[in-house]
């Protein structure tokens, strides 16, 4: 059957109606709106609207507030650190990232750690801000155990998404990604499509490489590019969750709604040099790559990112496809909220 396919408003209003019925005050309700479907749009669809009925459940079984409150815990001209008061995630990162732009626009470079939240949802959300901002982004958060150490057999580690950002003159490069070789997620959407994983992407609970998704979520992910993908979980780890005191990945609630630490960081180019000659370089930077000749099997060398920009052009053109598994989630979530459903598109 074909995808149902929406307009990008028609989603947003009905995401954003979604959060409000459950008591998230209109601002944090329109920013996790704006959150999701992006993620739709850039066809990011594992963090898309189909996380609205997991956040719903979070805050329905008090692993995250529909309401949290944002605080300052330490603080210099350069960093902070806050906390979100246990308050769903996209809400309290967005304000992490808005406060590291305003202290990197001063100082040329900060950094900052949020702990106490819920799930961030896609990491180049806030990359792309700190880039439209003219600068360089570069975020990280730990996640519940999901994936094991090199060489090891059960979950030490969450999927670990780091993100990294580029302004440029146009559109930004921006580049979001998890470390382990599949995000967790992506295992949930294979299990409701009946579809097998890639082999070498899990092992089962013993420790067996496995492409079921049911073992895959008893079992343990396995970290992208083996030993180095442990090491920049690693990274990440500590960056998320040791910097400003977040639970280990280890000891989160596995569940979709919840996260560990988050971590951004701004760099601002003109602090080293004029912002035009870093452009004129930038741009001769990717005029070198773009005008390599592709590989085989290859029509064009691609941005990172660039997939995902012709993806939200696309899709804001022609509309925003919901598989029908995803629509009927949000039937439910309607119906169950009095909430009228976005209006499909013909």
């Amino acid at each position: 059957m074909p995808d149902i396919v929406v307009s990008r408003d028609e989603l947003f209003r009905f995401a954003r109606e979604c959060f409000l019925r459950i008591g998230v005050p209109e601002e944090d309700a329109e920013l996790i709106a704006d959150h999701l479907v992006l993620a739709n749009l850039r066809g990011i669809d594992s963090h898309g609207v189909i996380r609205i009925p997991y956040y719903l459940e979070g805050v329905e079984r008090g692993y995250v507030r529909a309401k949290g409150e944002f605080k300052i815990v330490r603080e210099s001209p350069i960093m902070a650190l806050v906390d979100g008061g246990g308050g769903l995630g996209i809400p309290v990162a967005a304000r992490a990232a808005k406060l590291v732009i305003q202290k990197a626009k001063a100082m040329g470079v900060s950094v900052v750690c949020a702990r106490n939240l819920g799930h961030v949802g896609m990491l180049a959300y806030y990359t792309l801000k700190v880039a439209e901002a003219g600068m360089m982004g570069l975020a990280a958060a730990n996640a519940p155990a999901r994936v094991a150490p090199w060489g090891g057999s059960k979950p030490v580690f969450g999927t670990n998404p780091i993100s990294f950002s580029i302004p440029a003159a146009g559109q930004p490069i921006a580049f979001d990604m998890a470390t382990s070789r599949i995000a967790d997620f992506k295992i949930r959407l294979a299990l409701m499509r009946g579809d097998r994983l890639p082999e070498g992407v899990a092992v089962s609970s013993d420790g067996r490489p496995t492409t079921s998704p049911e073992e895959a979520l008893q079992g343990s992910l396995l970290p992208f590019g083996e030993h180095k993908g442990y090491a920049i979980s690693l990274m990440v780890e500590t960056l998320s969750a040791l910097l400003g005191g977040a639970p280990l990945s280890v000891n989160i609630v596995r569940h979709p709604s919840t996260q560990g630490g988050f971590f951004i960081m701004a760099l601002d180019p003109s602090a080293f040099r004029d912002y035009g000659e870093y452009l004129a370089d930038l741009e001769r930077l990717i005029s070198v790559i773009k005008s390599c000749p592709p590989a085989r099997g290859f029509h064009e060398v691609l941005l990172p990112g660039e997939p995902e920009e012709r993806m939200r052009e696309k899709r804001l053109a022609d509309g925003i496809p919901l598989e029908h598994s995803v629509w009927s989630m949000l039937v439910e979530v309607a119906e169950r909220l009095g909430i009228e459903l976005p209006r499909i598109r013909s």
